[in-house]
């Protein structure tokens, strides 16, 4: 809360609704005075474009927003079923097996690898593009879930199981860090219009909280019915299927400012008279 007393305003939401002088100030402190007349310019060439300044949540279903949209809820929807949450909720118990019983310090490996995957992804994000480390990230976690699998499943010794395990979770977790967490949520609002965007993202996040609550409600349930294993193989194959999801259905927005990546998406429909 206090911390959002120093966050800039939008100066695209302050261009929508009219606040030219407000959008100017920001613009300046954030990129500087060089900057104003070419980001103004950008950012007006859009926002004046717009043919209706007062979407609805039915404009969801028009083109290009239709498209953004399904790409959004579909990415949260393969992040939640490619078992992030499962893993996080009830990791404590994958710890426990090697002999770490205390939840706190099981908490404390899974937030310092969470930690290292976050700054790994800060410098990787406009170095290696978005998409990129998107299909890494996933890559990644399908190997880690399929180790984890293999482990459990294989005639090794216990000890040396539990402790592949272990590995396995945290390699999971600094995969998901470097592109699945901070990318999903990155290139959705960076996909979308600006006269869309707040509904996109509403819609996006309302099918990630569902699939939230639903994962951790029977990821418990599905590891008694089924074995640990089989449910880790399944999060594995959910990966893999969002690899090929993101290299099929992202657009590389690395490098690209939002007006260009909106005028590039909008020019690749179709407009009313073609259709």
């Amino acid at each position: 809360m206090l911390g959002m007393h120093f966050a800039a305003e939008s100066p695209r939401w302050l261009c929508k609704v009219g606040r030219l002088i407000d959008a100017e100030r920001v613009v300046r402190n954030l990129w500087g005075e060089t900057n104003v007349e070419s980001s103004m310019k950008e950012i007006l060439s859009v926002t004046e474009n717009i043919s209706n300044p007062k979407a609805t949540w039915l404009d969801l279903l028009v083109e290009p927003h239709k498209k953004v949209a399904f790409i959004g809820g579909s990415l949260f929807i393969l992040q939640q079923l490619s078992g992030i949450n499962g893993v996080l909720y009830f990791s404590s118990l994958t710890f426990s097996d090697v002999g770490i019983t205390s939840g706190s310090l099981a908490s404390l490996y899974v937030g310092i690898t969470n930690f290292a995957g976050a700054l790994m992804a800060l410098f990787l994000m406009d170095k290696q593009g978005r998409k990129k480390l998107l299909v890494g990230s996933y890559l990644g976690m399908a190997f880690s879930m399929f180790v984890i699998a293999l482990a459990i499943i294989s005639p090794m010794d216990e000890d040396l199981s539990h402790n592949v395990s272990v590995v396995g979770t945290l390699m999971y977790i600094f995969s998901f860090a470097i592109g699945a967490g901070p990318v999903t949520g990155l290139v959705i609002p960076e996909l979308s219009s600006a006269q869309m965007r707040s509904k996109i993202m509403g819609f996006s996040f309302s099918i990630h909280w569902i699939f939230n609550f639903l994962v951790g409600l029977y990821f418990l349930e599905l590891v008694e019915k089924f074995g640990v294993a089989p449910v880790y193989g399944a999060f594995g194959a959910v990966s893999i299927c969002s690899a090929i999801f993101a290299a099929y259905f992202i657009v590389e927005t690395k490098g690209r400012s939002l007006e260009e990546i909106e005028m590039s998406v909008t020019s690749s429909m179709p407009s009313s008279d073609q259709r």
